[in-house]
């Protein structure tokens, strides 16, 4: 696979390359890619349907509890 960067992108990877966080510009490149991976998971519409039916519902006290049954319906949304 060949990617054109701009070169200001080259140089931002090279800065992290020189940095000593990664090896190399694979390594910054796999990174960011798995970021944004992350970011489009968070950002799913079954997400934000959810939180925006959290929102517009009647008020429940927040505890450990409900942060239990939203990571529950986040897991199987996702699975």
């Amino acid at each position: 696979m060949e990617v054109t960067l701009t070169g200001e992108l080259e140089a931002f990877i090279q800065e992290k390359v020189r940095s000593g966080r990664y090896v190399d510009a694979s390594d910054v490149v796999r990174d960011a890619l798995r970021t944004l991976e992350q970011k489009e998971e968070f950002e799913s519409p079954e997400l934000e349907a959810a939180m925006l039916e959290g929102i517009r519902g009647p008020h429940h006290p927040f505890g450990p509890e409900t942060l239990e049954k939203i990571r529950q319906s986040a897991r199987a949304v996702q699975g």
